[in-house]
C-alpha cells in the first residue's frame, strides 16, 4: 500500500474524531501516524469529563491529563507552586515527546476548576500516586485547600492561554470563574474565539472583559435562560458575524419569565443570525422573529405561558428559513410561520400541536401547498372528519411537494368503532410523490383490505418503503412481513410519535 501523505491521513483521521479509542490506538503505528493524531486528541482534552464519573479508566485518563499539563508547566510556574508548598512533580517521569498545550483550541474553565479541585483533594488525602503534595506547613482547614487549589488552577489557565495557538471554542458553566481574560496573552489567545458555552449565573463582569475582546463569536449557547445578565447582553451587541443561537434548559421553572435584554441583543444581531435553537422551552419574546429575515433553521418549545404568544409569533417574518421543528404551538400559528417563508422550507416537523380544528387543519395542509414546493420532510394532520375537502388538500400537497420524502401523518379526531381511514390511504397509494421513502402513520385506522392495496399500488413504484406504526391485530402484521419479504417494505417498526423524532 502506498504511503499516505500527512494531509491525507488529517482528513481521514479527522473524520473520526469523536473515536477516542481508535485515534489513541493510532499513536503507536508510527511516528507520522502520531504527530497527526496528537493535535486532533489535544484539540478539546476537557470533552473525556463527560466520561469521568462512570469509568475508573477514565478517572485515570485525567489524572495522566492533569500529570502531562503539570510537566509542561514553565519553570516560573512551577517555582511559584513550590514555594507555596505544592509539589506535584515526579522525578521519574520523562519529558512529553509535544508541547501538548500547542495544540488546545477549546477552553472549560468548569471542567478545569473542577477537575483541579479533585486532583488537589487526591494529593491531599495521599492517594497511591508516587508522587504527592508535600507542605512544610501541612494544611489543617479547607481554607489552605482552596488556596492550593487556586493557584494550581492559575498556572494551568495561565499555561493554556499563553502557549496555545489560539482558542476557538470557550465554556462558562458556573458562577465560580475568574478574571481569566487578565493573564498574560489572553488577548491573543481569545481575540479569534468563535464558539461560546455558558450560563446565566456567570458573573456580568466576565462577560463585559470578553466583550472588549471577542468579537468574532459566531455560536452562543447558553443555559436556563431564566434570569437576565447585562453582561451577556453586552457581549451579544458586541459581535460582528453572530451565526448559531442555542438556549437549553437543565431546569425550567419560571416558564413565564421573558428574557428581554438577551432577546433585544439578538435582533441587533437579526442581519447574521442563521440558527435559533429554544426548543427546551421559550423564555424570549415571540415579537423578536419577525426582525430575523435571514433565520435558516428555527427550532422553538413551549411559550404558551408568555401573554400572547401565539398572536406575536403569528406576525413572525422568516423569508429564509428552510428548517421549522416547532412543538406545543396551534396549526394556526405554524401555518402563519410558513405563510412568511418564501418557498425553501426543506424540513417542518411539528411535536405536539395545539389548537386543532378541521379549519386550521386545512389551513396548514394549504399553507405546505402554496408554499414549501422543495419540502422533503413533514409532518402532517388529519383532522378525520370524512370531509372530502380535506381529502383535496391532500392531494393538492402530494401534487405540489415533488420532493418529499419523509413523512409523519397523524389524524387527530378519535374514530368510532367502524371509522376507517381508507379513503386517505387510498390517496396516499395513488398520490405520494415518488420521492416518498419514509411513512409514519399515527391514530389512522383502515380495513386490511385497504392496506393490502395500498401496498400493492407501493409495489409497482419499485422503491422500498420505510413504514411506521402500531397495529394492534396479527392479520396486519401478517400482510406486512409478507410485503416484507416481497422487498416493498424496506424497515418496519412499531413506534409512537415521541420515538420517531
Amino acid at each position: 500500500m502506498s504511503k499516505l501523505t500527512t494531509d491525507c491521513l488529517y482528513i481521514i483521521f479527522n473524520e473520526l474524531k469523536r473515536d477516542i479509542k481508535s485515534l489513541r490506538s493510532f499513536l503507536l503505528v508510527d511516528r507520522l501516524w502520531c504527530e497527526t493524531v496528537v493535535p486532533i486528541l489535544w484539540r478539546n482534552p476537557w470533552r473525556f469529563y463527560e466520561l469521568i464519573e462512570f469509568t475508573k479508566k477514565n478517572q485515570n485518563f485525567i489524572k495522566f491529563l492533569y500529570k502531562t499539563l503539570i510537566l509542561l508547566l514553565p519553570p516560573e510556574s512551577k517555582e511559584l507552586l513550590i514555594n507555596n508548598g505544592i509539589i506535584l512533580f515526579p522525578t521519574t517521569f520523562k519529558k512529553p515527546l509535544f508541547n501538548y498545550v500547542y495544540f488546545i483550541k477549546s477552553l472549560n474553565i468548569y471542567v478545569i476548576n473542577h477537575t483541579a479541585q479533585k486532583f488537589i483533594e487526591s494529593k491531599h488525602n495521599n492517594t497511591a500516586e508516587k508522587f504527592s503534595i508535600v507542605n512544610q506547613h501541612q494544611p489543617s482547614d479547607n481554607s489552605q485547600l482552596n488556596y492550593h487549589k487556586f493557584l494550581f488552577e492559575q498556572e494551568i489557565l495561565k499555561m493554556i492561554i499563553s502557549q496555545s495557538q489560539g482558542l476557538r471554542h470557550l465554556s462558562l458553566d458556573n458562577d465560580n470563574i475568574k478574571q481569566f481574560y487578565y493573564l498574560p496573552g489572553a488577548k491573543e489567545s481569545l481575540t479569534n474565539l468563535v464558539s461560546l458555552t455558558c450560563g446565566l449565573e456567570v458573573d456580568p463582569l466576565i462577560f463585559y472583559g470578553l466583550a472588549q475582546i471577542c468579537r468574532n463569536i459566531r455560536k452562543l449557547r447558553i443555559y436556563d435562560c431564566l434570569t437576565e445578565n447585562d453582561g451577556l447582553t453586552s457581549l451579544i451587541i458586541a459581535q460582528k458575524n453572530l451565526q448559531y443561537f442555542i438556549c437549553e434548559f437543565d431546569r425550567f421553572d419560571y416558564r413565564h419569565f421573558v428574557c428581554k435584554g438577551i432577546g433585544n441583543a439578538l435582533v441587533k444581531q437579526a442581519h447574521s443570525l442563521r440558527y435559533f435553537d429554544s426548543f427546551d422551552g421559550v423564555t424570549f419574546h415571540p415579537s423578536i422573529f419577525k426582525n430575523f429575515v435571514n433565520l435558516r433553521e428555527l427550532k422553538l418549545g413551549d411559550g404558551s405561558l408568555i401573554r400572547d404568544y401565539d398572536l406575536h409569533l403569528q406576525q413572525a417574518m422568516l423569508p429564509s428559513l428552510q428548517y421549522l421543528e416547532i412543538g406545543w404551538t396551534s396549526l394556526y400559528t405554524i401555518a402563519k410561520i410558513i405563510q412568511s417563508t418564501k418557498g425553501d422550507l426543506v424540513e417542518i416537523k411539528v411535536i405536539a400541536g395545539q389548537n386543532f380544528t378541521k379549519k386550521n387543519s386545512k389551513m396548514y395542509l394549504n399553507s405546505i401547498t402554496k408554499h414549501c414546493p422543495m419540502l422533503k420532510m413533514a409532518t402532517l394532520f388529519y383532522y378525520g372528519d370524512k370531509d372530502d375537502s380535506e381529502i383535496k388538500e391532500f392531494k393538492k400537497l402530494f401534487s405540489s411537494c415533488l420532493f418529499l420524502e419523509q413523512m409523519v401523518l397523524i389524524r387527530y379526531k378519535e374514530h368510532g368503532l367502524k371509522d376507517y381511514d381508507n379513503e386517505l390511504l387510498e390517496v396516499l397509494g395513488k398520490y405520494a410523490p415518488i420521492s416518498l421513502k419514509s411513512l409514519q402513520i399515527n391514530n389512522l385506522c383502515f380495513s386490511p383490505e385497504s392496506l393490502t392495496e395500498f401496498l400493492e399500488k407501493w409495489k409497482q413504484r419499485k422503491i422500498p418503503l420505510s413504514f411506521y406504526y402500531i397495529f394492534e391485530e396479527d392479520i396486519f402484521k401478517n400482510i406486512i412481513n409478507e410485503y416484507i419479504k416481497e422487498g416493498v417494505i424496506k424497515e418496519f417498526k412499531e413506534v409512537d410519535f415521541e420515538d420517531f423524532f
